[in-house]
């Protein structure tokens, strides 16, 4: 009767092991991957602010450049008002797509990151310490006889 208690404190005891070893890993997982959520909010929100600010702040000043534009639209190739505007703006708001994107690259560049490295590698490494405890009590169990003790020698025959 003693045997099946100890074989039960066993199973219990390796379901515990196994329970603090995995919430082990997701807690590793975590502290691994929030640094790297955060990073990834930050530049999210600094993506976002770029093309806020983008689209309104700057609205001002590329206004004034487009006007800037028709301005030297009308001097140089001796336009009226209207298309000498057309063109001044037409110039500006590709210069405002090629800012846009160059903001866009900045801002992708932010956002890229690992995986969780160092939880990979622990649960590896965990799982082979499993495997090799595994196997050692499989060899410890072939060793026992059903009576609870060492398993005699038998001779080898000639």
């Amino acid at each position: 009767m003693a045997e099946k208690t100890d074989i039960a404190d066993l199973i219990a005891s390796i379901q515990a092991d196994v329970t603090a070893i995995v919430r082990g890993e997701l807690e590793l997982a975590k502290a691994e991957l929030i640094p790297q959520a955060k990073r990834a909010g930050i530049g999210a929100g600094l993506f976002g602010a770029v093309g806020y600010l983008g689209l309104s702040a700057m609205a001002v000043l590329f206004s004034t450049i487009g006007f800037a534009w028709a301005i030297g639209f009308q001097a140089w190739f001796h336009l009226d008002l209207l298309p000498a505007l057309f063109w001044g703006f037409l110039t500006d708001t590709v210069t405002m797509l090629l800012v846009a994107a160059v903001l866009a690259l900045i801002g992708k560049a932010q956002m890229k990151f690992s995986g969780p490295e160092a939880t990979v590698a622990q649960a590896e490494a965990s799982v082979a310490a499993v495997k090799d405890a595994v196997e050692r009590g499989k060899d410890e169990v072939a060793e026992l006889s059903i009576t609870g003790g060492k398993r005699p020698q038998v001779p080898e025959l000639p």
